[in-house]
């Protein structure tokens, strides 16, 4: 949940649930992949034992090939579950993101707005979380995953533009791609 305090702050914190949900669900599709190899590769066989006479010399192709539509999967939902247990690593519990009329905080980062270059929204790429990226004057840098955050990047944006009072404000168009 974001907050709005007295004194002109904004704080957006990370959402670890969201992140333990999304590894969860990996996981589950992961298990749900290799069930259904071992079931393709299971009735191939069973249909190759079986019908021998009339599958003839195709049965070592067609368990061959279930096994191989099934390793694709296989790789594709790990590779997918690798992937979310390395976004809900940038999620720690605590505030992800604030900004007040002086500057603004981002991952560790602290920025007055005469040093804030750009705030960008940068699209995620096979299957990662978009990313929230503060970059400074000096070449400076931080980003937090969009997704696990408590606000909606609109939110976001619209704190930054009331707070730094116009100067800076959130570039989602890449978002759109």
């Amino acid at each position: 949940m974001a907050a709005v305090n007295g004194g002109g702050e904004y704080v957006v914190y990370f959402a670890p649930d969201a992140a333990r949900a999304k590894v969860a669900r990996r996981r589950s599709m992961l298990i749900q992949r290799l069930i259904s190899t071992a079931i393709s590769v299971g009735i191939g066989a069973a249909v190759w034992y079986f019908f021998a006479d009339q599958v003839g010399s195709f049965g070592p192709w067609l368990v061959g090939s279930a096994l191989a539509v099934g390793l694709v999967w296989l790789i594709i939902a790990l590779t997918g579950l690798l992937i979310a247990r390395s976004d809900a690593k940038q999620v720690n519990p605590g505030p992800a993101f604030a900004t007040t009329r002086d500057g603004v905080w981002i991952a560790g980062l602290w920025l007055s707005w005469p040093e804030v270059g750009s705030f960008r929204a940068a699209p995620g790429r096979l299957g990662r979380s978009p990313q929230l990226r503060v970059e400074g004057r000096d070449g400076r840098a931080a980003t937090v995953p969009m997704e696990y955050l408590s606000a909606l990047p609109a939110n976001i944006d619209s704190a930054v533009r009331a707070l730094s009072g116009g100067r800076s404000w959130i570039d989602l168009s890449r978002l759109d791609d």
